[in-house]
């Protein structure tokens, strides 16, 4: 991914606020539940000690309080025993409160998160579905993944802690402050003091540890990468005699991963005094200050014991916010890679007034064609080609030379840099995307067969496809003997990949689903070298069901197949080095006698 993503912090806050705007019922729900959860108890039932020790247990002389007043004209009780039932059952009942509150409020949270990152990974999936194959070419799976999951799951705490601490922790703050300064200013601001010094301690322990815990995870992740090549590559090792390399190199990580969570350990451990020590300074000023104040008769008991109680309720969502720094940072540095996947690399674009194709003939033609990948020098240069309907054209040339490139501008797979590709006097970038790789059938050498039935693997192109048209190409394809011979036939469920069948048997599957879309233009990469003679002949009679009356190009390195096409195309270069049939090339081409030669094939025998 060496594209630049230039994407401001804000841009992506708000991008990630926009998530939620088809949730905003959920999240206010969140919120109000949030503070019901934590702040009625937290901040009701010492407000209710107060009470108990000012008014009941040692009561101030000729004082009173409106709250108490109010419960008595409710209840009739007036004897202090009574108030005192009545007011720990207030305490109770804020707690039966809190976990009602609790039990929505985490089912609320759920539900928020995980639907907004629902919405996401559909965005995002959609997105890698549609991506450039230039795109996909420069990228390598486990970027993707990661993204996938450990970017998601830092934006998960975004939704799910940073927006909603940040209103819960906010009410509770300053509702906080305001009783303390209503019952005592010069008091209120005592408790704000250590504040401040609580907050940036916490800050800069986020920070540090932040760094290392990164760094613990990227160094596991390598850990976990050597632990996984000794298991699939354990033959390879173990025949080159590389044990004792992989057991060092394991090691290395290992000690590498232990030091980075040791060094995390020592910050925490250093931070959490720290923290009591910050913490135990603020407590000593609100008692000694209050403590003058009850002796001069200034502020009562009651009072005092509330800004202890309260001075916790100012210090934790404190720490909070500088916690919540370090999650907005964590989640835009995710959200960034998560949007980048998202916004960069997008298939070749749809021109606007796309001509819808209806079905074609099937006459492809290059002209003046150049092409360059974006981290390459010119792939192809000045490619003038012209194939009929119905014509076999064999694309021969050693690696490199542009032969697959030149194939894969057919379905638009990219965008030449230079001249243009049409079919039926079409330009490609002007045809609907779908309507035209619709049209065109293509089976590569590196055939891809999915997790699913065979049945299924077969009508991937064709969903709805009957039995019938499905057992007719997989005749066609050569494959039929083999899908019945199965215990559950065409209903046989293949392993990950198609690894439960061979190269030959995942040829002939794609080769038959090719069939069933009846495309118009053919790609084929006509590679047997990895198959036994029987497999090969039965791939060839696949083949030429595959190509009768349709416009193929096959790439090719095979001296039978040249001389079975109607023309052979030879590249070097990136250029057109020669055309013609086999017999013609063969005096006429020292290239082309080369490549035939360079594959140790015995031209005699294909006569």
């Amino acid at each position: 991914m060496d594209v630049e993503y230039e994407v401001s912090s804000w841009d992506l806050t708000k991008r990630l606020l926009g998530y939620m705007k088809p949730f905003l019922p959920t999240f206010f729900g969140i919120v109000i539940t949030a503070f019901g959860r934590h702040g009625v108890f937290a901040l009701l039932s010492p407000l209710l000690v107060m009470l108990i020790i000012d008014y009941i247990v040692v009561p101030v002389p000729g004082k009173s309080h409106w709250f108490l007043e109010y419960l008595k004209g409710l209840t009739g009780v007036t004897d202090q025993v009574g108030l005192l039932i009545l007011l720990c059952s207030l305490i109770v009942l804020l707690a039966i409160i809190r976990g009602v509150f609790h039990v929505i409020h985490i089912t609320l949270r759920a539900s928020l998160s995980q639907n907004i990152l629902r919405v996401m990974r559909r965005d995002f999936y959609y997105s890698l579905i549609h991506k450039s194959f230039s795109y996909l070419d420069q990228v390598m799976s486990g970027q993707i993944i990661s993204r996938m999951t450990s970017d998601m799951g830092a934006i998960d705490l975004f939704y799910s802690e940073t927006v909603r601490e940040i209103f819960r922790h906010g009410m509770q703050f300053f509702f906080t402050l305001y009783v303390l300064y209503i019952i005592d200013p010069g008091l209120a601001v005592v408790c704000s003091i250590p504040l401040p010094f609580v907050f940036l301690s916490t800050r800069l322990y986020s920070g540090r540890i932040s760094g290392y815990l990164a760094k613990a995870k990227n160094q596991f992740g390598e850990l976990n990468s050597v632990l996984v090549e000794g298991i699939v590559a354990h033959k390879l090792i173990k025949s080159y005699g590389q044990g004792e390399a992989f057991v060092d190199r394991f090691e290395v990580e290992n000690r590498g991963y232990v030091e980075t969570s040791l060094k995390a350990s020592a910050i925490q451990s250093l931070y959490r005094p720290s923290a009591v020590a910050t913490y135990a300074v603020g407590v000593a000023l609100v008692i000694y200050y209050g403590g003058q104040k009850v002796i001069a008769g200034q502020l009562t008991i009651g009072e005092m014991i509330l800004f202890g109680t309260y001075f916790d309720q100012l210090v934790g969502p404190m720490r909070m916010f500088a916690r919540l720094i370090m999650f907005y940072q964590d989640a835009i540095a995710s959200a960034r890679r998560v949007f980048e996947v998202i916004d960069i690399g997008e298939d070749v674009p749809e021109a606007p007034n796309a001509v819808e194709l209806s079905r074609l003939e099937g006459e492809v033609s290059f002209e003046g064609v150049s092409f360059s990948y974006q981290t390459s020098d010119e792939v192809l240069n000045d490619v003038s080609l012209k194939v009929s309907p119905g014509e076999s054209v064999a694309l021969m040339g050693f690696v490199g030379s542009g032969k697959t490139t030149l194939a894969e501008l057919v379905p638009r797979f990219y965008d030449v840099t230079a001249g243009r590709v049409t079919v039926d006097g079409y330009d490609v970038r002007e045809v609907g995307l779908r309507s035209l790789r619709s049209q065109i059938g293509i089976v590569l050498q590196d055939v891809y067969v999915f997790s699913d039935t065979i049945r299924n693997n077969i009508a991937f192109g064709r969903p709805e496809a009957s039995h019938e048209e499905v057992v007719r190409v997989a005749e066609a394809a050569q494959i039929h003997d083999f899908i019945t011979s199965l215990p559950n036939g065409y209903d046989t469920v293949v392993g990950e990949r198609g690894l439960t069948l061979s190269g030959g048997q995942r040829q002939r599957v794609t080769i038959a689903r090719t069939l069933l879309t009846d495309p118009s233009i053919l790609i084929l990469d006509d590679s047997t070298s990895n198959v036994d003679a029987e497999t090969e002949v039965l791939i060839r009679k696949a083949i030429d069901a595959l190509r009768e009356g349709r416009t193929a190009l096959i790439i090719t390195q095979r001296a039978s197949t040249c001389k079975a096409a109607d023309r052979v195309v030879v590249m070097d270069g990136g250029r057109i080095a020669a055309v013609g049939v086999h017999d013609e090339l063969m005096g006429s081409s020292l290239i082309y006698r080369r490549l035939i030669e360079s594959q140790s094939l015995e031209l005699e025998g294909d006569d």
